[in-house]
């Protein structure tokens, strides 16, 4: 698939540069055997420039020899001493670099002196003479305009100046002047020369742009194209923003469903492979005018072209492509299996401000089909104004926009600060984003684990810059059996017994694998903790099968515990529970003394809430850590 934007396809660009050889050889070729004709036309170029002063000279002489004699031939072959006065005129052009001069008449179609300069080889009036250069004269009469040409034939000449006189506007003589094999001869055929093979090295010097521009067009080519799909990905996208008219466009976002459990069951490699597979099944709807981009991973960007489509089609041919997919076979290690796309849709293009805009609100209709339950098409509703997009997002997390903001673990018996637990928090300007605004819009994204680094990376920077801070970060299942994330924790295991991990339990959680990455942080020293455990998905059983040492219960069930007797007896199962498996057990959501009482009389060890402090940014906490 391409647009008018491709310059060639990878398995082209041979040929061009075949095609661009032989066009320099048959130019080369057909150089070389025009060069006589060339230069003979160079010569007489230069030669037209070289006459310029005899030329303008001898015509204001002639004008004298024929000013009030109606018939100047008659007259100077009946007069001699007329004849001798305007020989004498003439010989004022004479130099060094001139043979000879004279001035013959026509009569007939004939040639006869009528002057002549020369005064030791000199002819008689009325003596015929019959030209070399037949032709050069001939043309002379005719087009009543000086001939200058190259004598070739007649040794001791180099070229011949001929020069019409014109009487009652007819050409009734001819003014020659021949120059003889000198200086001025010499430099010519160097100009020549020079001019030649300029010409010949500026031919060269083309073939050689001309080859330039092909290698860095193919690889700007191979930057811009995935080689296996032939459709483009984002550097090509960022470096034609501009030129990207996306106003002509109906704009799509598609993403794969569930795509990172194929990267976990398989491999990278393998998964790679399923993408390329997935774009050749979209690709084979597309026109060429249409626009693919691999906007990132399992992320596609299409700009579908409005011209020959109105809505409705656009709409149909989306249901194909989903339909397509989700009806395609994929293989792995001779395993088959489905998968379904998600596509979000921004069809009113011509009221956006920029791409980005575009970009902007298909994201968000993406992720709102995916929220919905996947395998859809979404199309966005122009009426939303107060979305926050995931593109945005993505902007603000890569800037220095994303903080973390601190609340305060203590123990409830003597208040004294244990750790602080490190919230995630978005900047922008005075405007505070919330991890509720932020992550539902990441889930199952590239994007989720891109900030899960993000954020560790923000908090070991403050533990290394303060010695006596003790932090814990918030991970997901997923995040822990990341191989990347796990080699993040080994790398900086030196802060194990001040950097503090809380997993996130979730449905999808895989025990197994969980437990395998638990082992590996347990052995650098790291502590282990279950945030919000409670919420939803909690099962006691696994937590026998889990290595973790703070067991957190969720703030759901501990705002409920003074006046809930459910709440209070599934907290009182909990701490019992800890204590008799060396667990130590966090409340959250303290917002009263009497709450504390009570979690105190279970054997709750420590606790969080607005009862002892709101999460802060770094600058504002206390220094009792110090």
């Amino acid at each position: 698939m391409q647009n008018k934007l491709t310059f060639f396809s990878s398995n082209r660009i041979y040929y061009y540069l075949i095609f661009a050889y032989i066009v320099f050889s048959s130019l080369l070729i057909f150089s070389y055997k025009s060069m006589g004709g060339y230069e003979e036309r160079v010569k007489n170029l230069l030669l037209n420039r070289a006459v310029g002063i005899i030329d303008d000279t001898s015509s204001k002489i002639l004008d004298q020899i024929i000013f009030n004699n109606s018939n100047f031939i008659l007259a100077n072959l009946k007069d001699e001493g007329l004849r001798a006065e305007n020989e004498k005129r003439l010989s004022i052009l004479s130099n060094e670099d001139i043979k000879s001069l004279y001035v013959l008449y026509i009569n007939r179609g004939k040639y006869f002196f009528l002057f002549d300069v020369d005064k030791e080889e000199s002819t008689q009036v009325s003596e015929p003479f019959i030209p070399e250069n037949d032709r050069f004269f001939t043309k002379a009469i005719k087009e009543k305009k000086k001939q200058v040409f190259v004598q070739k034939d007649i040794e001791g000449l180099s070229f011949t100046l001929v020069k019409p006189i014109i009487q009652h506007n007819k050409t009734v003589a001819l003014l020659v002047i021949d120059y003889s094999e000198n200086r001025l001869s010499s430099l010519l055929e160097v100009s020549v020369d020079f001019l030649s093979y300029s010409a010949l090295v500026l031919l060269f010097i083309l073939f050689i742009f001309l080859v330039y521009i092909l290698y860095s067009r193919y690889n700007k080519y191979k930057i811009y194209r995935n080689p296996k799909t032939n459709t483009y990905n984002r550097v090509y996208m960022t470096d034609n923003y501009d030129k990207i008219d996306f106003k002509n466009y109906y704009v799509a976002l598609a993403d794969i469903d569930f795509f990172k459990r194929i990267n976990n069951l398989y491999g990278q490699e393998n998964g790679d492979k399923i993408i390329i597979s997935v774009i050749k099944v979209m690709a084979s709807f597309l026109k060429k005018s249409d626009i693919f981009i691999q906007y990132s991973g399992e992320e596609f960007l299409i700009l579908f072209t409005k011209e020959n489509r109105d809505e409705e089609k656009i709409r149909e041919l989306l249901e194909k492509i989903r339909i397509a997919v989700e009806r395609a076979k994929f293989t792995i290690d001779k395993e088959s299996f489905s998968l379904t796309i998600s596509i979000g849709v921004l069809l009113h293009t011509e009221v956006e401000k920029s791409l980005q805009e575009v970009i902007h609100k298909a994201d968000t209709a993406l992720y709102e089909c995916k929220h919905g339950g996947r395998n859809c098409i979404s199309y966005f509703d122009i009426s939303q104004t107060k979305k926050l997009y995931r593109e945005k997002l993505k902007e603000m997390i890569e800037s220095d926009k994303l903080v973390c903001y601190y609340q305060p673990i203590r123990d409830l018996e003597t208040k004294e600060l244990h750790h602080y637990e490190a919230l995630l928090r978005i900047e922008d300007g005075d405007n505070i984003i919330f991890p509720d605004k932020i992550l539902p819009d990441l889930e199952d994204s590239y994007l989720y684990t891109y900030l899960t680094k993000r954020v560790i990376d923000y908090n070991i920077k403050k533990l290394r810059e303060d010695s006596q801070i003790q932090i814990s970060i918030n991970l997901s299942a997923d995040d822990l059996i990341n191989d990347s994330i796990l080699a993040i924790f080994a790398q900086n295991s030196d802060l194990a017994d001040r950097l503090y991990i809380e997993i996130l339990e979730n449905k999808s959680i895989d025990y197994n694998k969980v437990e395998l990455s638990l082992q590996k942080l347990k052995l650098f020293g790291y502590k282990i903790c279950i945030d919000d455990f409670g919420s939803g998905y909690s099962n006691l059983n696994h937590l026998l099968n889990l290595s973790i040492d703070y067991l957190k219960i969720d703030g759901s069930i501990i705002k409920e515990i003074h006046h809930d007797k459910k709440a209070y007896s599934l907290v009182k199962t909990f701490a019992l529970f800890c204590q008799q498996n060396n667990i130590e057990v966090i409340a959250e959501f303290i917002d009263n003394q009497y709450v504390v009482d009570i979690l105190k009389s279970f054997g709750v060890k420590y606790g969080q809430g607005w009862y002892f402090s709101k999460a802060v940014p770094y600058s504002e906490l206390s220094k009792e850590h110090k």
